[in-house]
């Protein structure tokens, strides 16, 4: 009877045990449930890297790379060079291009352009590409290259596209600035293209300026509790405009995002809100539908967030009107 009331003593410290475990593991999961902006930008650059599409070329000869997507990108013999002196033999090419709203967001480059006085506006794509070149792990410079994207990857040709590069801001956003001393051309009808020349190795975007009838204004979109500008993204999402993706920037002090001082979004425009943030190496999201009001808030709660892949999360936003 002893050994039997031993061993009962013995499994009720066992399970007291093992319960305690449990609780603790729990407390310690709930003690910071929310993603460090390390995880999330974990998540960015993982979706950069499955992009980059890698190519071999001899720097002493005129090189055309076609990218996956129909792009083609022209060295001349020379262009490519280190310590301003043109380099000879193998140079590996690393070419990334986005032409969709779902790239755009889960590579976080959307399309906002930087204008003087550090205020934004809203662009359209006709394509972004990325272009850089190293030899023997060194990084290189270049005098120039061209750049020809096929109108039909974005909708079709639209005169009204400019050249714009990419320019990284303190928080590590990339916004576009215009260049208005490269000419864009427009290829021909049988097959029209936009072509520019990019004096550096970076980003490049086609665009243009969106534009709508209406009064403009602010708005500001708050995020779940816990979720604040570190480990958080906000974007909008233009309907009837595919190649247009909108990033609000977050304030550290009121935990909200919003995109300018002075009025930018149109009144009445008819868009989708769309939160990001991660979850266990997932992407977790939440969309809502708005028409934007005058000085409209926007509240996000932890009920509407879902998580995807990041395949599933692509189609999901390119499939949005």
């Amino acid at each position: 009877m002893k050994s039997f009331f031993k061993k009962i003593g013995i499994l009720s410290i066992a399970s007291f045990s093992l319960l305690s475990c449990d609780m603790n593991d729990d407390n310690n999961q709930n003690l910071n449930p929310f993603p460090t902006s390390n995880e999330l930008n974990a998540l960015f650059s993982e979706a950069i890297n499955s992009r980059k599409q890698v190519f071999t070329i001899d720097a002493s000869t005129t090189n055309y790379i076609t990218t996956t997507q129909g792009a083609i990108i022209q060295f001349n013999a020379g262009a490519i060079t280190l310590n301003s002196t043109p380099v000879a033999g193998p140079v590996t090419v690393e070419v990334i291009e986005i032409y969709q709203r779902g790239d755009m967001l889960v590579t976080n480059k959307p399309t906002v352009a930087k204008l003087p006085g550090n205020n934004f506006e809203i662009l359209t794509s006709g394509g972004e590409i990325y272009v850089n070149a190293k030899q023997n792990g060194q990084q290189l410079a270049t005098s120039g290259y061209v750049i020809q994207i096929p109108a039909a990857l974005t909708g079709g040709l639209d005169t009204d596209m400019d050249v714009f590069t990419g320019e990284f801001l303190p928080d590590g956003n990339l916004v576009w600035v215009q260049q208005n001393q490269w000419d864009l051309g427009f290829g021909n009808s049988a097959a029209p293209a936009y072509t520019t020349f990019s004096a550096n190795f970076g980003w490049t975007n086609v665009d243009k300026f969106y534009t709508h009838p209406n009064p403009k204004t602010t708005i500001n979109v708050i995020p779940p509790a816990g979720y604040t500008n570190a480990n958080s993204e906000v974007f909008l999402s233009l309907d009837g405009d595919d190649n247009s993706l909108v990033n609000l920037f977050g304030d550290p002090l009121t935990q909200t995002f919003t995109f300018n001082s002075y009025p930018a979004f149109p009144i009445g425009l008819e868009c989708h809100i769309i939160f990001i943030s991660e979850e266990n190496g997932m992407w977790k999201y939440g969309i809502k539908p708005v028409t934007i009001q005058e000085n409209g808030t926007y509240t996000f709660s932890a009920g509407e967030l879902n998580t995807a892949s990041e395949a599933n999360l692509v189609q999901i936003i390119n499939n949005l009107p």
